[in-house]
């Protein structure tokens, strides 16, 4: 009875040993690339990626400021109607100020988009385009395959 029990525990010790091992190939194989999901879909010269990948990084410190802005001004709200509920002009105007700054993260995005459409040649344009349209119907984080190249945009 004792030889079965330790048959089982090896048994069950190499299958959970396989088991890490597997996830740990899965999730090295799927590492998320920092390239954007462009370079894959586009040949791209030397020149374009190089600029593709400024107007990318323009784009994610235009993207954190944003984001340290909102959450500054929901900080600034929960504050506003914890602490002072009956003065409703004050949190309207955060409101509209939270409102502007996500329009303004928004156009930088749209703004992007239009840069990069300008860096690609006409023949790589339908490409572009196809995973803009497809990012766009997802509602994902606007980066319109200009996120990793996962495909986890």
């Amino acid at each position: 009875m004792k030889r079965l029990a330790l048959w089982a525990v090896l048994a069950a010790s190499l299958s959970a040993n396989l088991a890490v091992a597997a996830v740990a190939v899965l999730q090295r194989s799927s590492a998320p690339s920092n390239e954007p999901l462009l370079f894959s879909k586009v040949t791209l010269d030397a020149a374009q990626r190089s600029r593709i990948s400024a107007l990318r990084a323009e784009l994610m410190a235009s993207r954190e400021e944003h984001a340290r802005r909102i959450s500054d001004l929901r900080a600034q709200l929960a504050t506003a109607i914890l602490h002072d509920p009956a003065n409703q002009a004050h949190v309207e105007s955060i409101l509209r100020d939270i409102a502007s700054s996500q329009a303004a993260m928004q156009r930088a995005a749209v703004d992007h988009v239009l840069e990069v459409q300008a860096v690609l040649l006409p023949a790589q344009r339908p490409a572009f385009a196809e995973m803009v349209a497809s990012h766009m119907r997802s509602a994902g984080p606007m980066q319109c395959g200009l996120g990793p190249a996962s495909g986890q945009q």
